[in-house]
């Protein structure tokens, strides 16, 4: 990844006002409303031809995969040609809004979609702060060292990134105030415990970096597959989106039907633990458990105990009263219900987390089955709000 902030903002685009405010597309040849994606296109454009070398007669605009290939959807946003009849694609770029993170696997996917249906070499993914580039080689995208020219990509000189797999972290690395120190305001928050924190990073050592080598341990979490881990992008009930490293895991819901779990940390200020859920209608964050009020350390045992009051949001500002979705769970899985709260797990932290230990493994199931329930309130409470 190349950050390239400074030298978008020094790109300045001639604005225009045919009605709402309009930039001038040189390729398209007409004006194209202003917004944060196509003020990071048209900068892209002009980066292009400027910086990398690539001629303008070579470029193609939002290029619709129906002149391709027959009923193929979609529109790439930028296809860089090999030659000035533009039938040699070269390079797919996605342009996304500054929000949006290049890295997740979600804008990385859409555009090797159109790299497949173009035969190109390249993808490019940019936001205006940053840009990964990859080539397509023996079956899959590399990543690039550098933002490479026009002339280096015809010629395919290009370096690639070293991808060097991490080792899980010691337990003494994971107590040790450096360790913390990096990780704060990215998975864990400034404000947050040292007791909790040392927890939330030796969870994050687990779901992250820790394999699952036996089918029992699955099965003890609830699930039937491991997929591993990938920068998954989610919204949540108030609306926002998050692009995290998640681990994700395949499980049956209560109807049989097959949904995608993950499990993540995040943390500006505070630490939050995120169970996402991901089916054919949506994909969110089910429970966003903030662990500085959640999680109570017991310093005579070493354990934390984690629970949950309930409280859920439904998007536009709007919530679910939480004694609903107490009683819900109270119906449904009296198991998780402890002096009218909800009761995660006990896990002891004075070691490493493992997934063959009981407590890591009763913790993680409860979390899934927790964020079901709680889907399933969601879902009740949306059919009874459109029935009004």
């Amino acid at each position: 990844m190349n950050n390239i902030e400074k030298m978008f903002k020094a790109i300045k685009l001639d604005k225009y006002r045919p009605s709402s405010t309009s930039y001038f597309d040189p390729v398209r040849k007409y004006f194209v409303p202003k917004t944060p994606e196509e003020e990071v296109r048209q900068k892209t454009i002009e980066f292009l031809t400027t910086h990398l070398g690539v001629p303008l007669n070579r470029l193609r605009v939002e290029e619709t995969m129906t002149h391709v290939k027959k009923g193929a959807k979609g529109r790439a946003d930028i296809v860089v040609y090999r030659d000035d009849e533009k039938k040699n694609p070269l390079m797919v770029i996605e342009c996304k809004a500054p929000d949006v993170d290049v890295s997740c696997d979600v804008v990385l996917e859409q555009a090797e979609s159109y790299r497949k249906i173009l035969k190109a070499d390249y993808i490019m993914l940019v936001n205006g702060c940053n840009i990964i580039m990859y080539k397509y080689q023996d079956r899959k995208n590399l990543e690039l060292v550098d933002i490479s020219s026009y002339k280096a990509l015809l010629e395919s000189k290009v370096a690639f990134t070293d991808n060097i797999a991490l080792e899980p972290y010691s337990f003494e690395e994971i107590m040790s105030y450096e360790l913390q120190e990096k990780f704060t305001q990215v998975y864990v928050g400034c404000e947050t415990p040292k007791a909790i924190k040392s927890f939330a990073l030796n969870f994050l050592n687990l779901i992250l970096l820790k394999s699952i080598s036996e089918k029992s341990i699955l099965e003890a979490l609830g699930v039937f597959e491991d997929r591993g881990t990938g920068r998954t992008r989610f919204g949540n009930g108030a609306g926002y989106n998050y692009q995290i490293k998640t681990r994700l895991f395949i499980a049956k819901d209560r109807k049989n039907k097959d949904q995608i779990f993950g499990l993540s940390l995040f943390g500006k200020y505070n630490t939050q633990l995120n169970v996402s859920i991901m089916n054919r209608e949506r994909r969110h964050h089910s429970l966003q458990l903030d662990m500085d009020k959640y999680c109570e350390y017991d310093y005579r045992t070493n354990k934390i105990v984690i629970t949950h009051n309930g409280t859920l949001s439904t998007g536009r500002g709007g919530s679910i009263s939480k004694f609903t979705v107490v009683d819900y769970v109270k119906d449904n899985a009296p198991d998780l219900i402890r002096d009218e709260e909800i009761y995660l797990g006990s896990v002891d932290n004075s070691r490493l987390l493992e997934w063959n230990q009981p407590d890591v493994q009763n913790f993680i199931k409860n979390l899934f089955h927790y964020a079901v329930l709680r889907d399933e309130v969601r879902k009740k409470y949306k059919r009874k709000y459109k029935r009004k």
